[in-house]
């Protein structure tokens, strides 16, 4: 029987060669690493030197689409992307839904290698068995949305569009690409990777359709997914709203730190800024959904009045764009935060990226440790100039903005005088969530262990900025998902708690195997409207091999243990699993008093307990106490014997 979902194929593409290459894809290995993340992972070990410096040539960006994708599976949109990030060096992934991944998957392909550098600026074309190195030098110099109009206008809009702004070209590593002008790609440097190849832009149509082993079974199970969706009371207020619907709830529960992690923004000063009725009046332009996502969390917003009128972008999560703009950067108005958004998105910047940067160096220009020397005469304030500013700065790669662009790591260095004391990070990226407002639920400290840096949520869409809930809700969340007694027996070890960070490393799993599918979300708007037995059937439906879902659970361990191996041999290990000293200092807040880490039950943790949940989580996962490694017996486990001789030859184990 030929399996379904995979479209076959592996593309690589040489570019300093100007060489394009297709191979058949090893459908014995694809079963094995599923696809997307776990695919990239594969090759990244096969094929990428860890010892490679991310703008070399030899450098690699693997793009992976999983057996999902292109198919009528709920959400069944998400394709990946790997390379060796230049924000932290780390080889980590980014995930994305939009239309690119359908389309290089309809165009016959699993998997997508470039390495190499391009003599003058091109951009590739991927339409079917068609596949070219295009001229891109009258694209060079234009930022994400124009370089995207211009290449629909030639190609035509039914082809879906990647592309770099003009930070990318100057190597800024604090940026993002952009899918289609709307969803972001790459966090860590993408753009940055694509510049030092002179690789502008991707754009990709495919028509050949996607072979499902069983389309009746698909269909059956994809209606009993649908039909949990729209009976949902408040569907339509979530349509409606997005990632907005939640902001209430979010601005007062979860709350938003503010001034480098030292305060907490005010609630009712959110709820005067950016009240969901004066967003739907006055911002919100339309809704965006990925193809065959039952929910969608994409906006397109614009200023309908006032200031900055006709000023629009299109953004993922509005919500969390506005936390960033608002809380961080503190821009003010809505319309302020509009313009914003559209500079970051133009250039490429990172709005989650950067605005932790702005706020950081705001606190080094108190502190006097930055002064007007550094600015260039500028007094740096948490508002809309400093942070238009700076951002000018950054695209250009120039004075401090272009400092603060590289990234904390290189910051650091480049600034010096005590800095990285301020320095709020785990492995050169910034952390998301304040644990000390919301408590350390699994996405709180999964920015410690996650091997790419704190980076968004990777934990149970249940917890997802969320406390003080009954912990059966999540026992039942675990238990679906088909977590084992005995692991269950250690999560729950008595009544009303559970371990975070034991928990932890099932929800990671549980993202990372959506991120390898290519189906699903992390988020609860979507993730919590699916059941376990859902995956392992579309997949068995889709692909014709039979698997069930404790299969699939032991794939995806095999799949993230290769993750962090390849960080492993990088030299990333438990010393870089670290809580930020910000954490375990008092946060003040004007509304809800002073604030302190806690556990997710309002314990408070010190740096020795939260060592210990570090144990915790090493123990559950079957990696090294002491050095966060995995395991020999772990990796043999799951059949990665190769990997095994690898980090011992190298002389990571004994």
């Amino acid at each position: 029987m030929r399996a379904g979902g995979y479209a076959g194929q592996v593309l690589y593409i040489d570019l300093t060669k100007e060489e394009i290459k297709k191979e058949p894809l090893d459908l014995d290995m694809a079963r094995k690493f599923l696809g997307g993340f776990g695919l990239n992972c594969k090759f990244a070990w096969d094929l990428l030197d860890p010892t490679v410096d991310p703008y070399s040539p030899d450098n690699m960006i693997f793009m992976g689409m999983g057996p999902m994708v292109g198919t009528a599976a709920p959400a069944s949109n998400k394709h990946s992307v790997m390379s060796k990030w230049p924000s932290t060096g780390t080889i980590s992934p980014g995930t994305a839904g939009g239309d690119f991944g359908i389309n290089v998957k309809l165009s016959g392909y699993d998997e997508v290698i470039i390495k190499g550098k391009a003599k003058k600026p091109v951009y590739i074309k991927i339409n079917g068995d068609d596949v070219q190195i295009c001229d891109a030098s009258d694209l060079w110099g234009k930022d994400t949305y124009e370089t995207t109009d211009m290449l629909w206008e030639k190609h035509g809009r039914h082809y879906s569009v990647i592309a770099m702004g003009t930070a990318g070209e100057r190597l800024v590593n604090t940026t993002i690409c952009l899918i289609d002008k709307c969803t972001s790609w790459g966090k860590g440097g993408l753009p940055a990777i694509m510049g030092s190849k002179n690789l502008k832009a991707f754009v990709a149509h495919g028509n050949k359709g996607i072979r499902v082993a069983d389309p009746k079974r698909l269909i059956e199970r994809t209606r009993m997914i649908q039909q949990r969706f729209e009976s949902y009371p408040d569907r339509q207020k979530l349509l409606d709203l997005g990632t907005m619907d939640g902001f209430v709830f979010w601005a007062d529960i979860h709350g938003m730190s503010m001034n480098n992690w030292t305060s907490r923004f005010p609630t009712e000063e959110a709820y005067r800024l950016y009240n969901t009725d004066y967003y739907l009046e006055n911002i919100n332009a339309g809704r965006i959904s990925d193809p065959t996502c039952p929910m969608g969390c994409k906006d397109h917003v614009k200023v309908k009045k006032g200031e900055y009128t006709g000023t629009e972008a299109w953004v993922s999560s509005f919500y969390g764009r506005v936390v960033h703009m608002a809380a961080r950067c503190q821009v003010g108005s809505y319309e302020k935060n509009v313009k914003a958004q559209e500079v970051f998105q133009r250039t490429g910047l990172c709005i989650h990226s950067y605005t932790a940067l702005i706020d950081w160096a705001v606190e080094l220009y108190e502190r006097g440790i930055l002064t007007k020397k550094d600015t260039g005469g500028v007094e740096l304030k948490h508002d809309f100039e400093t942070t238009m500013y700076l951002a000018e700065q950054a695209d250009k790669h120039e004075g401090l903005g272009g400092i603060l662009s590289q990234g904390y790591k290189k910051a650091i260095q480049d600034i010096g005088r005590g800095c990285e004391r301020y320095a709020v990070h785990v492995k050169g990226m910034e952390p998301l969530y304040d644990p000390r407002i919301n408590r350390l639920s699994s996405a709180e400290f999964n920015q410690v262990v996650n091997p790419r840096g704190a980076h968004a949520p990777q934990g149970a869409s249940t917890l997802y900025m969320s406390k003080d809930a009954d912990p059966k809700g999540y026992r039942d969340w675990l238990e679906d998902r088909g977590v084992p007694k005995e692991a269950l027996k250690r999560i729950f070890p008595r009544s009303g708690y559970f371990n975070i960070a034991r928990l932890c490393s099932y929800a990671e799993d549980w993202v990372a195997f959506m991120n390898s599918v290519g189906m699903g979300c992390l988020r609860g708007r979507v993730d919590n409207f699916f059941k376990g037995e859902d995956w392992s059937e579309a997949y068995s439906a889709v692909t014709g091999f039979e698997t069930s879902l404790a299969e699939l659970k032991t794939a995806i361990r095999r799949c993230y243990n290769l993750y962090k191996a390849l960080n492993v041999r990088v030299g990333f290990s438990r010393k870089d699993d670290v809580f930020p000293d910000r954490w375990f200092e008092p946060l003040e807040t004007i509304d809800r008093g002073t604030m302190v880490l806690c556990d997710y039950f309002g314990t408070p943790l010190s740096r020795e307990d939260c060592e210990k949940l570090l144990d915790d989580y090493y123990d559950e996962r079957g990696w090294d106490i002491q050095t966060g490694i995995p395991s020999e017996e772990t990796l043999m486990e799951i059949d990665l014997q190769d990997v095994f001789r690898d980090l011992q030859k190298r002389g990571f184990m004994e």
